[in-house]
């Protein structure tokens, strides 16, 4: 078997990962604005990706809770049943059950939305700055 050398790339990623993140958040704002539900689902399952991507294995049990609350969402999702964001054709008036199934759609993507962005700064991925973690500015 061949021995592995590992190198570690001089050139962070970082930065092209924040820029990725960015772009998401701005897609998630866009799509739920405009009620398409299935690709501000679809926008939040990227950005936990990119969270998620470089997750320290130390913390596995962490992670394992953490993966299971997200999984939470999706449950709830898939009880609900298929997410439609077509308007009805013709004349049809959208019924009561209708509206009740979206605004239950819509309150799972929002609390998915939150739970992703707490992780983000709970990762340092975010906005949230701790200066007391930070022993380079003293």
């Amino acid at each position: 078997m061949e021995d592995f050398e590992q190198k570690t790339s001089k050139f962070s990623g970082g930065l092209n990962i924040i820029m990725r993140l960015d772009d998401l958040w701005k897609d998630t704002h866009e799509h739920s604005r405009a009620g398409l539900y299935k690709l501000w689902n679809l926008d939040l399952d990227r950005v936990w990706l990119e969270l998620t991507r470089d997750y320290d294995e130390e913390k596995d049990k962490e992670f394992k809770q953490i993966e299971a609350k997200f999984d939470s969402f999706d449950e709830q999702i898939s009880n609900l049943g298929e997410i439609s964001d077509t308007k009805k054709a013709g004349f049809k008036k959208i019924t009561s059950e209708d509206i009740n199934k979206r605004n239950k759609f819509y309150k799972i993507l929002m609390n998915k939305q939150l739970f992703l962005a707490r992780l983000e700064n709970k990762l340092g991925k975010g906005t949230t700055y701790d200066e007391e973690e930070d022993e380079d500015l003293d």
